[in-house]
């Protein structure tokens, strides 16, 4: 056939097997185009993109109050803080290190008896509560030291030992005790009025009742491995539902 003589229609056959090839090829590229156009008219994302979190506040640096004014000098001389660790007297020393093997009724005791008429600081208890722990054991109800309770809290892979120790007016004498080279240590003492205590890996967490309704204040003790005590990390004022925290007429054991 000459280049005149032409057909001026397809062949059928040719055009029957061309037409499907065609439609597959165009089919996805309307979809991609009909969803293009959906997303853009109603404010959607198509699937597996990202989603805006919203307008975020600008970022300011901190701005100085009163720059021209004398800053306060800094304190001379020897510092020193409140409390320290110190070690617990009339405790014999745990060569394994494990500090489940000390009774923590008689760590109580011997603190007692070695700081019997102390009434303030890191030692301080009420003679009513002194005197109950001198014949205080596990199995006595009316000890006032709660149940102790073993956790790492210094993050060395060993326990350590908390206790609560119950006073008046709702008062809890808490201290912490760690292990040092074998040797009974105390690394936390303070006195709060909780309504709940609660331990988050190496944190001691204190929630106290506030004087303002629904808030409640927030206080957290951490491992401070340069001095080698439990100290307190944050100290606040958070909001919380009336009924998230026991009362504190509550006695928990």
């Amino acid at each position: 056939m000459t280049a005149d003589a032409r057909p001026t229609t397809m062949d059928p056959a040719v055009t029957a097997a061309a037409r499907p090839r065609r439609t597959r090829l165009r089919r996805p590229l309307w979809a991609l185009a009909l969803m293009a156009l959906a997303a853009a008219g109603t404010g959607c994302q198509v699937a597996g993109e990202p989603l805006a979190a919203g307008t975020t506040a600008p970022v300011a640096a901190p701005a100085q109050l009163w720059p021209d004014r004398t800053p306060a000098p800094t304190p001379t001389g020897e510092q020193r803080d409140d409390v320290t660790a110190s070690r617990v007297p009339g405790i014999p020393a745990v060569p394994s290190g494990d500090i489940r093997k000390v009774d923590p009724y008689a760590v109580v005791k011997a603190e007692v008896a070695a700081h019997r008429n102390d009434v303030t600081g890191a030692d301080g208890l009420d003679e009513e509560t002194a005197a109950r722990i001198g014949s205080c054991s596990g199995a006595e109800r009316n000890c006032p030291i709660r149940t102790p309770v073993h956790r790492d809290l210094t993050g060395d892979g060993h326990d350590d030992l908390i206790i609560g120790i119950e006073m008046s007016d709702h008062l809890l004498g808490l201290r912490c005790y760690t292990l040092d080279k074998g040797e009974l240590t105390r690394v936390m003492s303070t006195v709060v009025r909780p309504s709940s205590i609660e331990v988050a890996g190496r944190d001691v967490i204190v929630w106290e009742p506030s004087d303002t309704p629904h808030y409640a204040v927030r206080s957290v003790y951490s491992w401070d491995s340069h001095r080698h005590y439990m100290e307190l990390k944050s100290d606040e004022i958070r909001r919380v539902e009336a009924t998230t925290a026991p009362r504190p007429t509550e006695t928990r054991r």
